[in-house]
């Protein structure tokens, strides 16, 4: 393994020869903001140019590209929308949704506003009604008007006995079954979409191993290849040993394409899991509202209006079969009682559990359509940040490729340099806020001043050393540098 600490003797033997050569070239043009050489150097890692902030961006779904809105070059504000897929489907399901949250809101609000004035008109007319036939003194009585008045009278009573008998046993056990299966069902939404969600975490884990496993190879391939140019002073490096890093570091492209998969895939199963539960508890409140207004029974003016049917029906009979005035004015009084009771139930405010039942519908709605308005929103790729676009992976009409990013978004205002190798025996005389000094492969001549503004807390096992990155801050800059550039990082003997 290159080793990346070197002594302060080694570094002075490699200055003094680095002078002599710059004797024999021309004297470059001094910079002020760049150094002529290098001070002698106590840690000399190795690091890579980044632009300060940067990002790979993908789809969360697979769908046709439908328009592409910028191109390689491009800047961007944050939150600017940089791809639209096909969202047809989407847009459906939305309307679908939305219409159904609207269906339920005004049964909802129906439910709360009470019976329709018509309704009221009509029973405060039958209450005229039953006051008008109450007047009524006259009239003959028949057979048949006598077995009428005994089948009324049986009716009202059947009608007040099943009122006052409470739900019958087969609709009260459908209502407990029914909520027995929402609670069983809300178990299995749990266990399910949880054992869904923990694959997804192993499939995280199992990608983040993989990305590891490749950056471990591709470093290994790496440094092999270097030690090998320094050997092969005069023939190029065999073209195997080029093929095999080329392909080390397409592994490592690959498997942080996975990775990313992955992370997109344990979200979408958190998010199936909260929409999933919310549905399967409302389900739970709309079976329990259900079993509680059959417990509840009916209510008391629905009784009164019972008792004075009976009554009237009693009276209508008491009448036909005597002759006594009284009992025909009775009954027209019984009748003007039921017509009043029949009013109070119109106008009677609605049960707490169907309010409840209607209340349940109305969420579970809200939440399929924020649901759909969610898978319609992911159907656009929009900028996480201000930067330029670097590179577009996208083909209008044709489904992007999940294994590359769709497009490489940078904020290039400013650079930084990451080391690569700083291991525990060089990050222990490093400071952060320490000054350093920066050299690269590409610009043999350049010479940069650098502030180390980060230091990572905590260490990478790679290769039998535990590495840690920093990240150094450049005072200046040089227009020659680019992204992924190879940097020297000098820390001199301070």
């Amino acid at each position: 393994m290159f080793t990346t600490l070197l002594r302060v003797g080694f570094c002075c033997t490699t200055l003094v020869f680095l002078s002599a050569c710059a004797g024999l070239g021309a004297t470059p043009t001094p910079t002020p903001d760049f150094f002529s050489e290098p001070e002698p150097a106590l840690v000399i890692v190795d690091g890579r140019v980044l632009p300060i902030r940067h990002a790979e961006l993908r789809f969360e779904q697979s769908a046709a590209v439908a328009e592409v809105l910028v191109t390689a070059g491009t800047q961007v504000e944050a939150g600017a929308a940089l791809a639209h897929l096909a969202t047809a489907e989407h847009e459906v399901a939305v309307a679908q949704a939305r219409a159904a949250l609207d269906e339920a809101i005004a049964q909802y609000e129906l439910l709360l506003a009470g019976a329709p004035e018509a309704v009221v008109a009509a029973a405060e007319a039958q209450i005229a009604q039953a006051r008008a036939a109450a007047q009524q003194t006259a009239g003959r009585v028949t057979a048949a008007e006598i077995q009428a008045a005994r089948d009324e009278l049986q009716e009202a009573q059947a009608l007040l006995a099943r009122l006052t008998a409470g739900p019958r046993t087969t609709e009260l056990t459908q209502a407990e079954a029914a909520l027995t299966q929402a609670q069983t069902s809300l178990q299995s939404q749990r266990d399910a979409l949880s054992a869904t969600k923990h694959d997804a975490e192993l499939r995280l884990s199992q990608a983040a191993n993989v990305v590891r496993d490749a950056q471990d190879a591709y470093s290994r391939i790496y440094w092999e290849n270097i030690e090998l140019e320094r050997r092969y002073t005069d023939d190029d490096l065999p073209q195997e040993r080029k093929d095999a890093e080329a392909a080390a570091l397409r592994a490592v492209a690959s498997s942080e394409a996975a990775l990313e998969q992955a992370h997109l895939a344990l979200e979408h199963a958190r998010l199936a899991e909260q929409n999933g539960i919310a549905a399967a508890e409302a389900q739970i409140t709309q079976a329990a509202a259900r079993r509680d207004q059959l417990l509840a029974g009916a209510d008391s003016d629905q009784i009164a209006g019972a008792r004075a049917r009976v009554s009237a029906a009693q009276a209508r009979l008491n009448q036909l079969t005597g002759s006594a005035r009284s009992g025909e004015l009775a009954a027209a009084q019984a009748r003007v009682t039921q017509a009043q009771a029949g009013l109070a139930e119109v106008e009677a405010a609605p049960q707490p559990a169907a309010v409840a039942a209607a209340d349940a519908r109305v969420r579970v709605a809200q939440a399929n359509l924020e649901q759909a308005e969610l898978m319609l929103a992911k159907a656009t790729l929009h900028a996480p940040f201000a930067g330029t676009i670097v590179k577009i992976n996208l083909e209008q009409g044709v489904h992007p490729n999940a294994h590359e990013p769709a497009i490489v978004l940078a904020d290039m205002s400013a650079w930084k340099i990451e080391t690569s190798d700083l291991t525990e025996f060089d990050v222990v005389l490093v400071r952060e806020g320490e000054v350093v000094q920066l050299s690269f492969d590409a610009i043999p001549d350049l010479y940069l001043e650098g502030v180390i503004s980060a230091i990572e807390a905590r260490g990478t096992a790679h290769q039998g050393d535990v590495i840690f990155t920093a990240t150094v801050t450049p005072r200046s800059w040089d227009e020659r540098l680019r992204w992924n550039m190879t940097a020297t990082v000098s820390l001199g003997d301070l």
